[in-house]
């Protein structure tokens, strides 16, 4: 992603958020319509963080509200009146509304999801949007304001809110829009669905913030997104000072029409570029991976390769001529994808499909650079790994040549910190292959560690921590061990990339790309 398409998409994210016109559809949408190749694992962080700045933008705007309602509501509770004030009433109403859309989320997440990668499917909840506005500025009374509003007009509105999980359908419109058909006034209606979005913004933002920082490397293309950050957020702010003051004299249907022409437009331009039947034919019997161009490789890979990205970036950028854009998603779980290339450190138990070694990666074991260690026997890292030393200075004891020099006192007394993958990751089957083949590793006491750079950061972090990455995520930031007594070999596997055809043509160039930039 570029800073320019960083600013566009924040400056579209603060607009659309809050316009009844669904900010969801337009993310979607103009990279579409616009051709932009941006890359799978940069999407939802950006996503993340320009909702992030449209939040910080509603907060500011309505604080001095949302102060009032906060110590209002609580001061009810404390004195046994929690519905006496306005304000506290106000913030039941705001948790009730709430309701409906955290249960659909629940119950409709992988739907959803689906329906974010369609651009026909955002393009018709569009006109969803349309018919909400129409609708509303037809029916609605307009003669309620907010100090009138009950506990079942907001659980209506809540519903509203619910069905603008779909892309498409504008959160803003329709709970608008439902409030408008309870009979309140426009700024009315404009007023409460900002106030009711920020608790659905801010528990999807905690979630999502989970989430993004499991994102691999995701610090190399943070800047970047920062800058949507920012733009989102100020656009945000005087968005929704300009929709309330458009409200006061003016209808949604503007709004409606836009939503309208906007789908239209969209599915004309799916049409046009819709292949014909002859060439939908042909490439339903040609596999993916044979085309010469253009090509869409699905790309996953396990936590265990976070370290190779950059060579698969590097090496579709060096193909861009031919039409070659490589998707690409981290997961934890390659039995569960249906990517056109998998790529995992090692060979699974049973393989059948085609597969190319692209090179070979080393396990290494790794401990804090303030810790003496320098080599473990094989039977030492086995008691290691299975918590047979209840301290740093026990092993110290046991095995005084493994250490350099003698151990800090911090270091000596402190309990080692042992540091796993998941059991069903393949750089943890190799180690336990590999090093304690027969004894029980310890992962009770094991703390568990999403991915290599994790690992890094953890051992980085922790004096008394001991792990072990793949040898393309070593760091300078941790200290590098030796196990001996041991067939190397063993902690050697290759990078396998897992094909469901033959790769040909820029698939295969690509393939022979990542050959030379991951041999060892």
């Amino acid at each position: 992603m570029s800073i320019l398409q960083s600013i566009i998409l924040g400056i579209i994210q603060g607009l659309t958020e809050f316009l009844p016109v669904s900010s969801s559809a337009h993310l979607v949408l103009i990279p579409y319509l616009l051709k932009w190749n941006i890359p799978a694992s940069q999407v939802f962080p950006f996503d993340v963080l320009v909702q992030l700045g449209t939040l910080a933008a509603v907060i500011i705007y309505f604080w001095p509200d949302l102060w009032q309602i906060i110590k209002e509501f609580v001061l009810g509770i404390v004195k046994g009146k929690p519905f006496a004030a306005f304000e506290s009433r106000m913030g039941w109403y705001l948790i009730l509304a709430t309701i409906p859309a955290g249960v659909a989320g629940l119950f409709l997440k992988s739907k959803v999801e689906a329906a974010f990668s369609s651009p026909m499917v955002t393009a018709l909840f569009l006109f969803l949007t349309a018919a909400f506005l129409f609708i509303a500025e037809k029916l609605g009374k307009r003669r309620k304001n907010l100090s009138q509003m009950n506990w079942l007009d907001s659980l209506i509105v809540g519903l509203f809110q619910a069905v603008s999980i779909f892309p498409g359908v504008s959160r803003s419109g329709s709970t608008i829009s439902g409030g408008m058909l309870r009979e309140y006034d426009r700024p009315t209606a404009a007023r409460f669905s900002f106030l009711m979005s920020i608790p659905v913004m801010l528990a999807a933002g905690a979630l999502s913030v989970k989430d993004l920082l499991d994102v691999p490397q995701l610090s190399s293309f943070l800047p970047v997104m920062a800058i949507g950050f920012v733009t989102a957020a100020v656009v945000g702010y005087f968005s929704i000072r300009w929709l309330l003051s458009f409200l006061q004299k003016r209808s949604l249907m503007a709004f409606a029409i836009y939503c309208a022409a906007l789908a239209v437009a969209v599915l004309g331009v799916i049409l046009l570029r819709a292949p014909s039947a002859a060439q939908a034919n042909a490439a339903a019997e040609t596999p993916v991976l044979s085309k010469d161009s253009p090509v869409v490789l699905r790309l996953t890979y396990t936590p265990a390769l976070d370290g190779s990205t950059e060579a698969f970036s590097s090496c579709a950028g060096q193909l861009s001529g031919t039409g070659l854009v490589v998707q690409e998603r981290p997961t934890n779980s390659l039995a569960a994808t249906n990517a056109d290339i998998q790529m995992r450190f090692g060979a699974p138990e049973s393989l059948a499909l085609p597969s190319y070694a692209l090179g070979t990666e080393t396990l290494e074991f790794i401990v804090n650079p303030s810790n003496t260690l320098q080599s473990l026997p094989l039977e030492m890292a086995q008691q290691v790994f299975s918590a047979r030393f209840a301290t740093w200075g026990d092993l110290a004891t046991a095995c005084p040549e493994c250490f350099s020099t003698a151990l800090p006192e911090n270091i000596k007394s402190g309990a080692i910190a042992l540091n796993f993958y998941a059991a069903d990751e393949d750089i943890q089957v190799l180690m336990e292959s590999a090093v304690t083949s027969g004894v029980l590793p310890a992962r009770a006491q094991a703390l568990l560690i999403p991915d290599p750079a994790a690992m890094v950061e953890t051992v980085a972090g922790e004096t008394q921590a001991i792990g072990y990455v793949p040898s393309a995520s070593l760091a300078g930031s941790v200290r590098q061990i030796r196990i001996t007594g041991i067939d190397s070999a063993k902690l050697e596997l290759p990078v396998l990339a897992i094909t469901q055809t033959t790769a040909q043509g820029a698939a295969l160039a690509w393939l022979e790309c990542l050959q030379s930039a991951l041999a060892h």
